[in-house]
């Protein structure tokens, strides 16, 4: 019966651990302010400035979402989503990573550009932090990130289509 116990114990500690979100962004203020928001929401942040950097930090620390600026230098937002899918990156729960881009621009994409690009979802509207925390929501609650995950998208928010 102790065994019983013990295995319930680490049961709950694996289902109360926090989703890890890797915020990226080259723009300080913007990045800290998407992770303020996360940690708000009780998610475990990391935040970095690059997409070299956001693949250091997912191969030391791994992540279970990606949400990446669109427009960087040297690596912009969906350099990183095809180097994070061509690496294979996994989450906790051994699939893959899921990836959301943002940015005030991204009105002008089609959501067959964000399939081809395998990302799960886009974030049009920093303005809005409801739309950015139900964005991030339902892409963890998704089981299949990046292989067409069905959900209903509220204001500022593009899926990935099926």
């Amino acid at each position: 019966m102790r065994g019983l116990a013990v295995a319930s114990s680490a049961m709950r500690r694996v289902e109360e651990r926090r989703p890890r979100v890797l915020v990226v962004d080259d723009l300080g203020y913007a990045r800290d302010a998407l992770a303020e928001l996360l940690r708000s929401a009780s998610y475990d942040v990391a935040s970095v400035g690059s997409g070299a950097e956001a693949l250091d930090e997912l191969e030391r620390h791994g992540a279970d979402l990606v949400l990446s600026d669109i427009y960087m230098p040297r690596m912009t937002g969906w350099e990183l989503a095809h180097a994070v899918r061509e690496r294979g990156v996994t989450n906790t729960r051994g699939l893959p990573v899921c990836i959301g881009l943002y940015s005030a621009l991204l009105s002008g994409f089609s959501r067959e550009q964000l399939s081809r690009a395998q990302v799960d979802f886009a974030v049009t509207k920093l303005t809005d932090p409801d739309a950015v925390l139900d964005a991030v929501e339902r892409a963890l609650a998704c089981e299949a990130p990046a292989a067409g995950c069905t959900t209903s998208h509220g204001p500022g928010v593009a899926p990935r289509a099926a």
